[in-house]
């Protein structure tokens, strides 16, 4: 599927019952993808983002530039500390000094709870960034535990993943977990 269907993709499964979806990207199309991403869950929702990848004060001016409507969105940075960067907007952005799942988990459910929209939204980027950090085993009990939470608290969840970054064989266990997988090629 092309970068411009995503958000008509995603519209579709959501409309459909889809809870949780795991887009899987390749590589050149990540940053495109993942802003297409962000515009439609903020163009109805306000939500939870959690970044792993980019440091919030860089998806913050991606954002900017683009047009979206980042005031919609609880942010959770897991890089700056790691690199030493300058902790902005502390209301709106919780950081963590490693994409270490406890710390995440923790953070994620305090995010959620300030989330008072009727529509509400989580966002994880990346599946693949967990993967370096932690054993695969851990990754599948944190996106088991992730996805009960977001379930139960009624939050549309969509978790992103590069592709060819992890293991086919893994894809399939966590597909069990995720009601629909969207291929961006």
């Amino acid at each position: 599927m092309d970068v411009s269907k995503v958000s008509e993709k995603l519209e579709e499964s959501i409309e459909s019952g889809a809870e949780i979806i795991l887009v899987i990207v390749e590589a050149k199309k990540y940053v495109k993808t993942s802003l297409e991403i962000l515009r439609f869950l903020t163009s109805f929702a306000e939500g939870v983002f959690v970044t792993l990848n980019r440091p919030y004060s860089s998806m913050k001016k991606l954002m900017e530039k683009e047009g979206i409507d980042y005031s919609k969105i609880i942010f959770i940075d897991s890089i700056t500390r790691q690199l030493g960067g300058e902790e902005i907007d502390i209301e709106r952005c919780r950081y963590l000094n490693s994409p270490d799942p406890t710390q995440m988990q923790i953070a994620i459910e305090q995010a959620m709870d300030m989330i008072s929209a009727e529509n509400r939204f989580i966002y994880i980027d990346s599946l693949s960034t967990i993967s370096l950090y932690k054993s695969f085993e851990t990754l599948l009990k944190f996106i088991r535990y992730i996805t009960g939470k977001i379930r139960i608290k009624g939050f549309i969840g969509t978790i992103f993943s590069i592709e060819k970054e992890i293991d086919e064989s893994y894809y399939s266990q966590i597909a069990l977990m995720v009601d629909e997988v969207i291929e961006v090629e």
